[in-house]
């Protein structure tokens, strides 16, 4: 019985979707045994990530009706429970100062509610003991015991696993992949011993392609003992997408283009050409992508673009831009991924007789060359539809060979936060751009993004110069509340409420400006809706503004539609 959460929410966890006419395209749209297992297995694993330890999916069926066939899930979930005791046990002769780390996990998850995801913490854990090769055939038991009042008392025992070693790793049903792009994926090589967390690794990173439709794995006895060899068998899945967005709000439309090859020669490369069209901007880009460049664990990423905003009638300059950039990046330590760049482009700016006297000025053409860096901490427990962990992001682009030396630095963070149904992230976005032998170009200044102060028109908060033209500042700063709202209209089906309260300034320039509002904090609040329809994603937005200037402009209500194919 279900009994703590919506149809739709456990619809958005199986594989299996229902048959529409626009989803001609899905391949899961017909009857699948094996999919309806690994919906099963989804939906167990779903409710025992929420506590219910003893949850049962009792039974399935499939019912033709009308030339389709119902899928009928019986859930029994049972009773929540929390982790009440727990317990390490390694073997004497190990040093328990190597498994401090594992020990502190296992503490934290006292009084917690039982979670898949919280003891795969602790398995990570003995993961990066075996890497780092302090034991070589080491594995973990759980004992798991019910107690009194809905409780579990958990005893993680280390264990020496069957000690053998890689004699060989054989590949199989790769007819377009190269070898060498599998290979590399690899945690485990010939010759080493044989370690089950790091070929769990490996299995992983290979999924992690997206250019299988599956990966398995078989250990295969040899004729010496403490050798065996690894059979991995691939099945490869077409590559290539093509697909189409639009978009309309009160301040415009867009609409976006874009054709994609995820697995170019077989070498495991993304290439992406894209176009993007708005009211003010033109961007087409192409991008490729080597996520093992030299079939070595660092990723590789290409790209050209142009670009063309046109801001004549509102600020009256404008601007048009072509470059390339290429950086690379590469897991520094656990979850800590480090990401230099360079970025060169040449811009031409033009300025009419709207334009005020200090945008005038910079009329010209520029050429710019940067030097960037980022700093990536990762550790969400999933990128889309995130509950848990956070993600905190540092970046810098240095001028280095530039007609205007503008220095940007960068600094994000969102927390995420879960209990039962309701999920609310937190999020902090601060950013500056400073000109370090002349004025930042107006082209660059910065401002914040819509997602981080909704309601508020982008580029159209912070200092105003002679009339009524923004220009941008040199500070901008955020932070953002939201939560979702799951008591709204529960009976529905696809739909998804929010609410969420934005706080947020733009401020500083080079050069004296009548307005200053470096200490005026803007501020809005409202609520969200999304509406899943059969053309795509419908997103409504009604914001109030709690602190404004009357330069600012605001959209109380804000429209998106939609969907890609």
């Amino acid at each position: 019985m279900i009994n703590f959460t919506k149809k739709k929410k456990l619809r958005g966890v199986i594989v299996s979707e229902e048959a529409k006419f626009w989803k001609f395209i899905s391949k899961n749209k017909f009857l699948d045994i094996k999919r309806i297992e690994l919906d099963k297995r989804l939906l167990k694993n779903f409710y025992l990530n929420k506590g219910f330890y003893n949850v049962e999916i009792e039974s399935s069926s499939a019912v033709f009706n009308d030339n389709f066939f119902e899928l009928i899930y019986n859930i029994n979930s049972g009773n929540k429970y929390f982790i009440d005791n727990v317990k390490l046990d390694i073997p004497i002769d190990y040093d328990p100062k190597d498994f401090k780390d594992v020990k502190n996990t296992i503490e934290s998850l006292k009084n917690k509610k039982y979670s898949l995801i919280e003891i795969n913490k602790v398995v990570d854990k003995i993961d990066k003991i075996s890497v780092a090769r302090l034991y070589d055939f080491i594995d973990a038991t759980i004992e798991i015991d019910e107690t009194a009042d809905n409780k579990l008392d958990l005893t993680f025992t280390i264990i020496e696993s069957d000690k053998f070693f890689v004699k060989k790793i054989d590949i199989f049903g790769n007819n377009v992949t190269e070898e060498r792009v599998i290979r590399n994926q690899l945690e485990v090589d010939e010759g080493d011993p044989f370690n089950e967390l790091l070929h769990a690794k490996s299995i992983n990173n290979l999924k992690a392609l997206r250019i299988f439709g599956d990966v398995k794995s078989e250990i295969v006895s040899t004729e010496n003992t403490n050798q065996k060899n690894i059979k991995i068998t691939v099945e490869e899945k077409p590559t290539g997408e093509i697909l189409a967005s639009a978009g309309v709000g009160n301040d415009g439309g867009s609409v976006g283009f874009s054709i994609s090859e995820k697995n170019f020669m077989g070498r495991g490369i993304n290439l992406v050409s894209s176009l993007n069209l708005s009211q003010e901007k033109v961007k087409g880009e192409f991008t490729v992508d080597n996520p093992n460049f030299n079939y070595t664990e660092k990723a590789l990423s290409t790209s050209v673009f142009a670009i063309n905003t046109d801001k004549m009638t509102d600020s009256g300059y404008d601007s048009s831009e072509i470059g390339f950039r290429f950086g690379t990046s590469f897991e520094q330590y656990d979850n800590l991924f480090f990401s230099p760049s360079f970025k060169t482009s040449a811009e031409k700016l033009e300025t009419n007789s709207l334009a005020s006297s200090s945008i005038k000025k910079q009329e010209g053409n520029y050429f710019t060359s940067t030097l960037g860096y980022a700093f990536d901490y990762d550790v969400r427990n999933q990128k889309f539809q995130t509950t848990d962990g956070f993600r905190s992001r540092f970046t810098q682009a240095l001028p280095i060979i530039s007609e205007s030396n503008t220095l940007t630095t960068s600094f994000t963070f969102d927390k995420y936060v879960s209990f039962e149904e309701l999920t609310t992230s937190f999020g902090i976005y601060l950013k500056n751009a400073v000109g370090l032998s002349d004025d930042v170009r107006i082209s660059e200044r910065i401002g914040v993004p819509r997602s981080r102060l909704r309601g508020f028109k982008p580029g159209r908060i912070g200092p105003v110069d002679h009339g009524e033209d923004h220009v941008g500042g040199n500070y901008a700063a955020a932070l953002s509340l939201t939560t979702n709202l799951p008591m709204i209209a529960p009976t529905l089906q696809n739909f998804e409420f929010n609410y969420f309260l934005d706080f947020g300034n733009v401020w500083g320039t080079d050069y004296r400006s009548p307005f200053d509002d470096s200490n005026f904090l803007r501020g809005s609040t409202g609520a969200g809706v999304e509406w899943f329809t059969p053309v795509g994603p419908v997103s409504l937005t009604f914001s109030q503004a709690l602190f404004k200037k009357t330069t600012d402009e605001f959209e109380g209500f804000q429209f998106n539609i939609g969907t890609t194919f």
